[in-house]
């Protein structure tokens, strides 16, 4: 537990197998950490071993530590305290108590979506305004709603305000994930919450990769598929840009190629955090074009990337002194950790890597997350949808 004043956030994990055990384990955990007191806000993340019983497991430990609000989803694999536990049944559950912040809960469909009609359709359906300068915490069924359009309208409705969360995981078709919002459960959508008032969700995004080349200019795009790059075919740039790169470097452009777009064009010089990055998706061996996974443009900045375990390593490290310095000596509370299904033991070869990355640089503060389907988080002023990413939301009294 952790206490700055007043704020006081309790994190707990639990691998007991049957859902009333492991909701009773998570309860006394956080009680133990609240000393009993009840707490304004409840993340919970469950493995899909409890899907059935979701409902219940969430209701009894939600009435066991007072929560005056849940929010929680389905996850293959789930993090607290200092683990990240993979593909093994297990809860994790991050309680928060802040005197003065207001806990907005809400639930948005596809439908919504696509009844939208602008910035002002948001603030009546989130109940929240701009000028209260939200926080929010979005998760989301990967099946029913087109999430990439969902965070492009809420960043549009709230500008710079930090949206971060995941797609929920350990489903494979629709109407199997559980989204939890207080006493309801449901098989679609996105629930999330906003938070107002003295709090401040500083955020990390750590897309995992290191540029290689120079940023060039995007001289023809249609679409996603981008023609010419400062006058060239894109495969014409690489294929030069091969042989000055090193050993190591020439196998990752092989089987780990991205591409980043600059998201600040006015900045002087670009480096590791300023891009955007996105999959290519393929390549015309006749034209040398490439295929993205985003929609380019003509005039935009991009950068050749490229991205391994150890590439992550070094971008987290960096990401995280970095923020470590920003923040001095106003540590945060309290964290949430959504991170990509590819990321993990899978890509580090070493279990708990990212927490206890977190952990190393701003002490052991109560952490939950999960594994998640794609990742929510900004970069520069926008939010965006990204894969293969590591998202940090870092609470601190504003």
């Amino acid at each position: 537990m952790v206490n700055y004043g007043g704020v006081r956030f309790a994190s707990a994990l639990s691998t007991k197998k049957a859902w009333s055990e492991a909701a009773e384990d998570l309860a006394g955990q956080v009680q133990s950490q609240l000393r009993g007191a009840s707490c304004d806000l409840l993340l919970l993340f469950l493995h899909p071993h409890y899907r059935e019983q979701s409902r219940e497991l969430a209701e009894q430990l939600r009435v066991s530590v007072g929560a005056q609000h849940l929010v929680g989803c389905t996850g293959a694999s789930v993090i607290g305290e200092a683990q990240e536990v993979e593909d093994r049944p297990s809860v994790a559950a991050l309680a928060a108590q802040w005197p003065g912040v207001t806990t907005t809960p809400f639930h948005l469909t596809q439908q919504e979506i696509e009844a939208a009609t602008g910035p002002g359709y948001w603030h009546f359906q989130l109940e929240v305004e701009p000028k209260q300068n939200p926080n929010l915490l979005l998760l989301a069924d990967p099946f029913s709603i087109r999430i990439i359009e969902l965070v492009k309208n809420l960043s549009e409705a709230y500008p710079g305000a930090p949206i971060v969360g995941g797609l929920a995981s350990g489903s494979q078709q629709p109407g199997e994930t559980r989204l939890i919002l207080d006493e309801e459960v449901f098989d679609d959508g996105a629930v999330g919450v906003a938070l107002t008032g003295p709090v401040r969700l500083h955020t990390i995004v750590s897309q995992g990769c290191k540029p290689i080349g120079e940023p060039m200019v995007v001289t023809r795009a249609d679409k996603n598929v981008v023609f010419e790059i400062g006058g060239r075919a894109p495969m014409e740039v690489l294929r030069d840009l091969h042989p000055h790169l090193s050993a190591r470097d020439q196998q990752l452009a092989q089987t780990s190629l991205l591409l980043g777009r600059v998201i600040n064009e006015y900045q002087e010089s670009f480096g590791r955090g300023d891009f955007l990055i996105r999959n290519l998706i393929g390549h015309d061996p006749k034209t040398g074009a490439i295929a993205v996974g985003d929609w380019m443009r003509t005039g935009q900045t991009v950068q050749f990337q490229v991205r391994d375990g150890q590439t992550a390593e070094e971008e987290l490290n960096a990401l995280l002194d970095q923020h470590r310095q920003k923040l001095g000596s106003r540590l945060p509370a309290g964290a949430v950790l959504f991170s990509c299904l590819g990321r993990g033991e899978r890509m580090y070869g070493v279990p708990h890597h990212d927490i206890r990355a977190l952990h190393e640089k701003f002490g052991p503060i109560p952490t939950a997350g999960f594994f998640c389907n794609g990742e929510i988080g900004p970069v520069g002023d926008q939010s965006y949808v990204h894969g293969f990413t590591s998202v940090f939301g870092l609470f601190c009294s504003a």
